[in-house]
């Protein structure tokens, strides 16, 4: 880069959308700058102590997660509590990191405007939170998506709409198998779940890390990586830390950052698209009020949604029949009931341990009020081990609850006692999001049975690896962010990308959706419908 250079766009992320839009853009012939904070290069690590492990004490310092604390609170005015960050950060973002699942929505997702009085969930309302965007129109992008990502598994019996074109997943293990003949016989109708996972030899599916091979797909090392290999019209640049975004006359954009050595860099371009997460994105755009006079739109950072984290534990009559690959059965026979989203439930591909439920008690006491800071993972130590053996013999499923945007659940930046600017949100799970995980329990106990069936969290316990809408998508400034194409309100040529937009949480993993997304933003800037 030189100084003076205007590039044709900027892209701040190259998590799933910034990746995604990054490299169709430069694929197209645009010169683009891709800004990514993380590095992606995993940190040394010296091994840890039990205490440490216990703690959780170096995830952080891993190179793979946000590093900074988040703080959290459930209303306004209430105190903040420190807890650690589950984001993942570094080109591919979480998608590098975490469970590759690769489900679309449905179209009932885009077409309704789900609120609680439907089901006698309470008279409080949420936003409007059906899609400006046609299904139909979407599909299109879901297609495009699943090419880009080559997922595995088999189409789902019950969505005629359906036509992912899906490799062939591995054989399954006789224990699935009799899962799946299980879930038969009660009447549903299970599939081998959609997952970005290559499964080459000797795959152990790196859930929770990132695949040292690639096996695992993400938007960086499908879209981004690969075009700059095709020696695409695109700078990557990693450890660069954003600070704004400003107005360039009527030519475009300015945005400041600081460089891995701290430096002040300012590069310029025709648009900017915010790829940075829905807990990041938005306080950039806070932190970039000028563009607005200094009055940023009241929505922004607003509508913050979760997904429910509903995890449920299936006794199995023989553990050892599991084997091989573990993120392979998913069923979306109680996707919604009747008014009610819920949500697809999966498999985890995970074997729960101590450290995983002492985190789980100790996040569920901190929603309660009870903070013991990190002892607070020692303390509930003794019990994890208990509930690991308790448990020991299940197949872990899991279930993002569909969650709704309200107006007081927000993301912000916070100033610490000790200066540190972090992340700041405002939440609780309603009454009403309570009410629809523990009938969606009653289902899974139904759907499962003869086989026991045990929660392992507190009905509505948040997905906070999961954050959402937090510069919503609609079809008026009224009530959104940005427009149907991801382009901000009366900010031509600026565009949100990531997950920031959805208006609503959908009942699957976000990451097909965001890249889907993705490549619309990435449609609307190449053809011009975008213009600074």
């Amino acid at each position: 880069m030189t100084s003076g250079d205007i590039f044709d766009v900027i892209v701040v992320g190259t998590g799933m959308a910034g990746s995604v839009v990054a490299g169709s853009c430069g694929d197209a012939g645009m010169r683009v700058l891709a800004l990514e904070l993380g590095t992606g290069i995993p940190a040394p690590q010296p091994p840890r102590s039990l205490v440490q492990r216990a703690l959780g004490l170096g995830i952080a310092d891993s190179g793979e997660r946000w590093s900074e604390d988040v703080m959290l609170r459930r209303r306004e005015g209430g105190k903040y509590r420190q807890t650690n960050c589950v984001i993942g950060v570094g080109p591919g973002g979480s998608g590098r990191v975490y469970g590759a699942a690769l489900g679309r929505g449905a179209r009932r997702d885009f077409e309704e405007d789900f609120q609680p009085s439907a089901w006698n969930g309470g008279s409080e309302a949420a936003l409007p939170n059906a899609w400006p965007v046609a299904y139909d129109e979407f599909l299109e992008a879901y297609r495009r998506a699943e090419r880009l990502l080559q997922p595995v598994g088999t189409r789902d019996p019950l969505d005629p709409e359906d036509d992912a074109d899906l490799a062939p997943p591995p054989p399954l293990s006789a224990g699935h198998a009799l899962m799946m003949e299980r879930l038969k016989a009660s009447g549903r109708h299970p599939f081998r779940m959609h997952t970005a996972i290559a499964y080459k030899p000797g795959c152990s599916e790196c859930q929770g890390s990132a695949c040292a091979r690639d096996c695992k797909a993400h938007g960086f090392n499908r879209a981004l990586e690969p075009a700059l290999a095709r020696q695409a019209r695109i700078t990557f640049t990693a450890g660069a830390a954003v600070q704004q975004i400003a107005r360039r006359g009527d030519a475009g954009w300015d945005v400041c950052w600081t460089d891995r050595t701290g430096a002040v860099q300012s590069s310029s371009a025709r648009h900017v698209v915010m790829a940075a997460g829905a807990l990041n994105t938005p306080r950039l755009l806070e932190a970039s009020a000028q563009i607005w006079n200094g009055a940023t739109p009241d929505l922004v950072g607003r509508g913050l949604m979760f997904h429910a984290n509903e995890l449920l534990a299936v006794t199995v009559p023989d553990p050892a029949a599991l084997y091989g690959p573990r993120k392979v059965i998913a069923f979306r026979d109680h996707y919604f009931d009747g008014p009610m989203p819920l949500a697809e439930c999966q498999s985890m591909g995970l074997v729960l341990k101590p450290g995983m439920i002492s985190q789980f008690l100790t996040s569920a006491a901190r929603e309660a009020g009870v903070d013991f800071g990190n002892l607070g993972k020692l303390v509930m130590r003794p019990a994890a081990e208990v509930a690991a053996r308790v448990l020991a013999g299940s197949e872990l499923y899991f279930a993002p609850i569909q969650d709704l945007p309200y107006y007081d659940s927000r993301v912000t930046t916070v100033t610490g006692t000790d200066g540190v600017q972090r992340i700041g949100i405002t939440y609780h799970p309603r009454p009403e999001l309570v009410q629809r995980v523990k009938r969606f329990r009653e289902l899974a106990r139904e759907a499962f049975a003869p086989l026991p069936v045990r929660f392992a969290l507190p009905a509505g316990e948040p997905n906070y690896g999961h954050p959402m809408g937090t510069c919503r998508m609609g079809s008026s400034p009224d009530h959104s962010v940005v427009d149907k194409n991801g382009e901000v309100w009366d900010q031509p040529g600026l565009f949100v990308a990531d997950a920031s937009a959805f208006p609503s949480s959908l009942g699957i993993n976000p990451a097909l959706t965001v890249a889907a997304h993705a490549l619309r933003v990435a449609d609307a800037i190449i053809g011009g419908t975008g213009k600074p």
